[in-house]
């Protein structure tokens, strides 16, 4: 890998503090700290507080990964980088894919009325029913549900097995 193909840790923590920065005025937002731009949310505050969280944590993860030595290519934290490294970096993936699981099932099963748009490439814009809106929505909130597990059970076994394993 050649030295342009590889991001700065000054860069990596920078886009980090941008997405904390952006997550967190979302979580002000929510919990009223911060006026509501215009137009509003239709989502109710604690689904703007999890939108927050998923981009606050995700620079969180940036900085973990830029703390760590990481480069452009590795998807998991070397060895001999420090514990809290390791250990931080999992458990801040659970939490932004946990957030977002969040948001999904409050679409798929929340109270209220839905309406749902379907657009591609060769044809328009059309409005589809709730229920379909809220079939796939749900559906997608149990596979990334069962990745939350899976990914929590993987941590869990990869820091705290004694076996070793």
């Amino acid at each position: 890998m050649s030295a342009q193909d590889q991001s700065k840790p000054q860069d990596v923590v920078g886009i980090g503090i941008a997405f904390m920065a952006g997550g967190a005025y979302f979580c002000l937002v929510a919990l009223g700290v911060l006026p509501m731009p215009d137009g509003g949310a239709n989502a109710p505050w604690p689904i703007l507080f999890c939108a927050g969280l998923a981009f606050f944590f995700a620079g969180c993860t940036c900085i973990v990964r830029s703390k760590a030595g990481m480069n452009d290519k590795q998807d998991e934290v070397p060895e001999s980088a420090p514990l809290w490294t390791k250990l931080s970096y999992r458990v801040f993936g659970i939490a932004i894919v946990g957030s977002l699981a969040i948001v999904g099932t409050w679409i798929a099963i929340g109270s209220g009325p839905r309406s749902f748009n379907v657009s591609g490439p060769l044809f328009e814009t059309r409005t589809t029913g709730e229920l379909i809106g809220r079939s796939v929505f749900g559906l997608g909130a149990v596979i990334v549900w069962i990745y939350v597990i899976a990914l929590t059970v993987g941590t869990v076994r990869k820091f705290f097995d004694r076996r070793g394993g």
